[in-house]
């Protein structure tokens, strides 16, 4: 190699070495969403934790009950893939543990949970902690706040046919609906069926970003250049929050996250 290359060759590992705490930025987000109604007379607020894979967020996991404490939501829901299967479970757990002891909280299956055949364990486990599960037999909970009334449902994906038509069946005309849907690609049908609002993951942010250019590389179900990587959408009156997911960790996954910052969703319905 000559010394003109070499110099190249050195600028741009240096120039990489720089940038690729930025890049590769896993620094926890916090992400905001309001929405208006007029179904309730005042806030209520909402954390929603997706896709945490046993990740640690420090001691105890005070990285993230910190951040929700600081909201100070009125529930939190987990929407999925909070164990791993890769992994143990001390650090889901423990959030578990934690968090169930401050907030009432709500629980929906991910694909981790299902396809691996642990889902009635994992049901088993979340309700022993006081932790209500949105996905079990009776899949529908109402969440009231003062004089206000939303109500929460939970599938296992549309694959689970009943769940879904009970579901949809409970659609109250008096309350805010929430869906948590842990698979993204399913919002087409959910948003013509009368749900306000589905929460959901599963898509990591389609890993790789390109911030306004590309909004994720792959998602599991979507493939290439997924349409519901991450973020907010709309279709038929309803809107989508897909969460960018917790996962840190490399840890079974293609790549590293890339301009695709592990993501703690936070929901308030105001009065409209």
């Amino acid at each position: 190699m000559t010394r003109k290359k070499f110099i190249a060759v050195s600028a741009v590992i240096a120039a990489l070495a720089v940038a690729m705490p930025f890049i590769c930025n896993e620094k926890l987000c916090e992400r905001y969403y309001t929405f208006s109604t007029q179904k309730v007379t005042a806030p209520v607020k909402l954390a929603f934790v997706s896709d945490l894979h046993d990740t640690p967020y420090g001691k105890d996991m005070a990285e993230l009950v910190g951040a929700i404490d600081r909201f100070s939501p009125d529930a939190v829901i987990i929407g999925g893939d909070l164990f791993d299967v890769s992994c143990d479970e001390r650090n889901s757990l423990l959030f578990t543990d934690i968090i169930a002891g401050k907030y009432r909280c709500f629980y929906t299956l991910g694909n981790h949970e299902l396809r691996h055949g642990s889902a009635d364990q994992a049901r088993q486990v979340i309700a022993r902690k006081g932790i209500t599960v949105l996905s079990d037999d009776n899949n529908f909970a109402d969440l009231t706040v003062g004089d206000d009334t939303v109500r929460l449902f939970g599938i296992d994906g549309l694959l689970y046919e009943d769940q879904y038509e009970r579901a949809r069946n409970a659609i109250s005309d008096k309350y805010y609906n929430i869906l948590i849907d842990h698979f993204p690609d399913e919002y087409p049908l959910v948003s013509a069926d009368g749900f306000e609002l589905m929460l959901a993951g599963h898509a990591h942010g389609g890993q790789v970003r390109i911030p306004y250019i590309m909004n994720g590389l792959f998602a599991p179900d979507q493939g290439l250049f997924p349409k519901y990587a991450g973020g907010l959408y709309s279709e038929n009156g309803s809107n989508m929050i897909v969460s960018r997911g917790l996962q840190r960790s490399i840890r079974d996954l293609v790549a590293p996250r890339v301009f695709n910052r592990p993501e703690l969703v936070f929901v308030t319905i105001l009065p409209e």
